[in-house]
């Protein structure tokens, strides 16, 4: 009868130990995390088309991290993540042509002002922060484009397409070059 006691009070002990259990906090892929802004690229002549940029590449100004479009050097389409501790980020964009046998480099930089929302997604998975592009004002438009030449390949001011970037399913801004 102590032996019957006994495995009970064990059995019951371990089941008790069981059930108090959490699932593991593991963050799925399928969470939205914090998007990126998402540029296309369109030619300046057509513009409904979208335009391969090749032997391309962009950093934040300020930093030495600069990130290759992929693994040829031509893309139509980049993301480029905003900083949550900051309204605005400056994006050098690097493009690199020959003229006459000469390597030409221009750079152009790419000023993106934002508002920041930090959701809660969940313990773990942590927060995530979405963002919405300040509309243009008084002739300042938003996104802008500056370089340290008049050599602009960026025609004009890029178009928001969508202010809200919540994801990066969508594009949220077209650059004409």
């Amino acid at each position: 009868m102590k032996r019957l006691i006994a495995s009970i009070a064990v059995l019951l002990t371990f089941s008790v130990y069981l059930l108090s259990c959490e699932k593991d906090d593991i963050c799925s892929e399928d969470t939205p995390t914090t998007p990126g802004l998402v540029v296309e690229f369109y030619d300046k002549e057509t513009q409904t088309e979208t335009k391969s940029v090749s032997n391309f590449k962009y950093y934040v100004l300020g930093t030495n991290e600069i990130l290759p479009a992929n693994s040829s050097g031509s893309v139509t389409k980049i993301t480029l993540p905003l900083r949550t501790d900051q309204d605005e980020v400056t994006w050098a964009l690097q493009y690199n042509t020959t003229s006459n046998g000469i390597k030409v480099s221009n750079t152009d930089y790419l000023t993106i002002k934002y508002t920041r929302q930090t959701t809660y997604v969940s313990r773990a998975c942590g927060y995530k922060t979405t963002f919405t592009l300040i509309p243009a004002s008084n002739g300042n438009p938003n996104p802008s484009v500056t370089d340290a030449d008049t050599r602009l390949f960026i025609e004009g001011n890029p178009e928001v397409v969508t202010p809200y970037i919540e994801n990066e399913n969508e594009v949220h801004v077209k650059i004409y070059f």
